[in-house]
């Protein structure tokens, strides 16, 4: 279940990291690529992911101002500076939560 202490959780683990940390291991992006490689509702478009369900500015998110990525069972937690998009599996829907 995803509530306030699971998103306060994810978006620390990834704010404190080094500005120099590995992206691969450090931030997770490797679960994210892996994850919009073989979901319908996700797709990489040159330095874009691009989002089939969001709309407007949540259409999609250029891949460097994301600082990480969290996998939380039925959803995938995208962590951007100020907010964590939370894409859900199954339905693609997008839910922003903002950093406190």
């Amino acid at each position: 279940m995803i509530n306030a202490a699971t998103i306060n959780n994810v978006y620390n683990k990834f704010a404190t990291l080094a500005a120099d940390a590995d992206p691969v291991m450090d931030r997770n992006l490797n679960s994210l690529m892996m994850f919009a490689l073989d979901s319908e509702h996700m797709d990489f478009d040159g330095d874009r992911l691009t989002l089939a369900q969001g709309a407007g500015p949540l259409q999609s998110v250029e891949i460097e101002r994301i600082i990480g990525a969290e996998d939380l069972g039925s959803h995938m937690a995208i962590v951007l500076p100020a907010s964590i998009l939370l894409v859900n599996k199954h339905t693609g829907a997008v839910n922003v939560s903002f950093a406190e």
